[in-house]
């Protein structure tokens, strides 16, 4: 009795419609260049959503159930990111030394998505602090030197959705970081998410870009075979007039159950090849 009364509730459970007001998503990106001079390079990366309202997840895309039900939100993320060198020689007056590079990124922030009927809002500031240090090691003694770079993040953006599905928004996106270093760009956001036949197969298209000192696009595409499911690929490219740089990803993510997922995408670009894993939690 007991084993048919749960495999009854389990069965209810999956087929019906799932609400929450919490999100939880983590991922770990690890860099492998195509080079002798960088020995480590990750990026940790966390956020935390609050939605106003519950999210009812219905019959679309579990991954887009809020982007569609146009779910005002409260939002949190940080980021850690290393960056360690090989070891390597230094030539100083003194003599050559065994020198090493490393480098730490912290970065807070808080934001909030708000809609409106038709009216989309999106405001963000955060923190950010960079941390270098170098050392060169002689027979006799060793150098060492470091620095900090503090960085003040914002964007603010508006936007309109002509259709229930779709986002067209535009803003500033910005940074004020020490002395005269800041930078305040144009930011543009597209998104489009709609169904695909009678079988419950979505398309989403988005597309992402600051233009600044430093220009940047990201265009993505994702295919959802159900509500679970998805496969999709990126493209990013970054420009700051003396350099530019382009990467291709191929990403994937499914959910277990309405309230955890697991997802990941592999990299590639100039001459750095990365691997994403990432997990969701709803509650």
């Amino acid at each position: 009795m007991n084993k048919t009364f749960l495999a009854l509730a389990l069965t209810a459970f999956a087929s019906s419609s799932f609400a929450y007001n919490t999100q939880l998503d983590a991922g770990f990106t690890y860099f492998d260049h195509d080079n002798d001079w960088i020995d480590s390079h990750g990026l940790f990366e966390a956020k935390g959503t609050y939605y106003l309202a519950p999210v009812e997840t219905k019959t679309a895309p579990l991954n887009e159930a809020a982007f569609l039900g146009h779910n005002s939100n409260v939002y949190a993320k940080y980021s850690y990111q290393y960056w360690n060198s090989e070891d390597y020689y230094d030539e100083y007056d003194i003599g050559v030394g065994i020198a090493k590079d490393e480098t730490d990124t912290h970065k807070i922030s808080a934001g909030v998505e708000y809609y409106l009927d038709q009216i989309y809002l999106n405001g963000e500031i955060g923190f950010g602090r960079q941390k270098d240090k170098y050392q060169v090691q002689f027979d006799d003694f060793t150098y060492n030197e470091k620095n900090d770079y503090d960085v003040t993040l914002y964007r603010a953006m508006v936007g309109f959705m002509p259709l229930t599905n779709l986002l067209l928004a535009a803003g500033i996106d910005g940074y004020k970081g020490d002395g005269d270093d800041k930078d305040n760009a144009l930011a543009l956001r597209a998104k489009y998410v709609a169904p695909i036949g009678q079988d419950g197969q979505f398309i989403n298209l988005e597309a992402d870009g600051t233009f600044g000192d430093l220009d940047t696009i990201t265009l993505g595409a994702d295919y959802y075979f159900d509500q679970t499911f998805s496969i999709g690929a990126a493209y990013n490219k970054q420009d700051d007039g003396d350099f530019d740089t382009d990467s291709f990803a191929v990403r994937t993510k499914y959910f277990i159950n309405p309230s955890l997922a697991v997802g990941g995408a592999v990299g590639f670009g100039d001459d750095v090849q990365n691997l994403n894993l990432n997990a969701t939690f709803r509650f």
